[in-house]
């Protein structure tokens, strides 16, 4: 059966997660254009194999085994054998719902030649635990970031996680890098698509939950932050004119003393801390049954670094040298002027057609603000023009209209948060918002039905 769409999964021992995400892809909504399945078992030592060739389905299933090779390598390898024209690139830990494939297609047909992007924020679930919470949040504050009109995508909002592309473009860009092979596989990926001018773009309702109350823990927390570690190590020598946004750059730039000390613990004193180290997660659940938060905190940044560093020191060694920053200055990027006294939809045209990576926006002789320059992000584009505006007016006139309502000074503006600016300005989230609090009380009120029982 010939198919459109092929929808790639990397899986490494999530066999029960595994099914129950193949069921809702089986349940795609009437109407969904024709697409395969492939599932790209990368070194499970699980019933994952037994449960695939046991699994019937209405939709084509197909499935490539590898010896735990990685996410990378295992979503290139699935792309290789892949049918569809279109490739869908989807977690093991997300459950899409049952208009998932439908959204990818349909914005690809409204805009061919780009990037899509869908939307998986945790599933709701009742959480108690500081590094549960701590997850969740992030994720959330991300698609919320992400999800907002005429957002401005940068090379880290590109996750393997809920992503479609051509399969041409896909082979075009040489695939994900085998170097990143277990961590920033998409970042690196999202800057080299950026760099080349592809347009990215954000489907709503491309929407999949996020099981990462189920996969994440302390333990595999600190094991993903020495990958992150040696990858951002591998993208500073990859990509040196962004290595000011890494987090790696941060540790170099430090005072020489500091920065002496920290390159001995990476490269030479891993023999003697790696055990007691291994004891963090532990001693962090501890702290917070105890209810010490701050210095839960403070133990938990501190572990982070250790893991983050020790994996950097696998490629920059003892001499942790950096390679010279090649960014160009201000005064090299060419700013475009755009007078609004043409009206928007001709600052709009102006804007798709040059597509600046800094513009000055006026009205006559007055100057509106300036678009600015950001690294690793995509150029300007006409639909960043009216929200930029947006919020701009928002910024600029709520503070002061909250502040005369609250009768404070109106020279001193109450400020608003991104999150409350962005809620303001983004009713698609918004609903995904509300439903995710539907569902999360859907769950808590049987289980609370159930501990009222059994107090009976």
């Amino acid at each position: 059966m010939a198919v459109d769409v092929s929808v790639i999964i990397p899986t490494h021992n999530r066999a029960v997660m595994l099914r129950s995400l193949l069921g809702k892809l089986d349940a795609q909504r009437d109407g969904t254009p024709a697409f395969e399945v492939l599932v790209v078992a990368d070194g499970c030592e699980d019933d994952t194999s037994t449960m695939l060739a046991s699994l019937r389905t209405r939709v084509p299933l197909r499935t490539l085994s590898l010896p735990g090779v990685g996410p990378a390598l295992a979503r290139n390898a699935g792309a290789q054998v892949a049918s569809g024209r279109l490739l869908i690139f989807l977690d093991d830990d997300i459950e899409p719902g049952e208009n998932f494939v439908w959204a990818h297609v349909v914005e690809h047909q409204r805009q061919p030649g780009g990037v899509v992007l869908g939307p998986y924020p945790p599933l709701p679930h009742i959480a108690k635990d500081r590094f549960r919470l701590n997850a969740r949040a992030w994720w959330t504050r991300h698609f919320e970031r992400v999800s907002r009109p005429g957002h401005r995508f940068a090379f880290t909002d590109v996750l393997t996680g809920n992503l479609s592309l051509d399969a041409e473009l896909f082979h075009a860009m040489g695939g994900l890098d085998p170097q990143f092979a277990r961590a920033r596989e998409d970042f690196e990926f999202g800057l080299r698509l950026i760099k080349k001018g592809v347009p990215i773009r954000f489907a709503p309702d491309a929407l999949g939950y996020h099981l990462e109350h189920q996969t994440s823990t302390l333990t595999g927390k600190m094991v993903r932050r020495h990958q992150e570690g040696r990858s951002d190590a591998l993208m500073a020598r990859k990509h040196p004119d962004i290595q000011r946004l890494l987090e790696i750059h941060r540790f170099a730039g430090r005072k020489r003393r500091k920065r002496r000390l920290q390159m001995t613990i990476a490269t030479r004193a891993g023999s003697v801390l790696d055990p007691l180290v291994k004891a963090g997660p532990r001693v962090l659940q501890m702290l917070e049954k105890a209810g010490l938060r701050r210095l839960y905190e403070k133990l938990e940044r501190q572990l982070n670094g250790y893991h983050y560093l020790r994996g950097a020191a696998e490629v920059l060694g003892v001499d942790w040298r950096l390679p010279t920053d090649p960014a160009a200055s201000a005064d090299d990027i060419e700013v475009l002027e755009i007078n609004l006294e043409q009206g928007l939809e001709g600052a709009e045209a102006m804007l798709a057609e040059r597509r600046p990576l800094a513009a000055r926006i006026v009205n006559g002789r007055v100057l509106v603000g300036d678009m600015g320059h950001q690294i690793g992000a995509e150029p300007w584009d006409a639909r960043h023009l009216r929200p930029w505006l947006n919020r701009r007016a928002i910024h600029g006139y709520l503070p002061v209209a909250l502040a005369e309502w609250l009768g404070q000074p109106t020279n001193v503006p109450t400020p608003l948060s991104d999150f409350t600016l962005n809620i303001l300005n983004n009713p698609s989230f918004r609903v995904h918002t509300i439903e995710q609090h539907l569902q999360w009380t859907q769950a808590k009120l049987p289980s609370a039905l159930y501990d009222n029982t059994g107090k009976s």
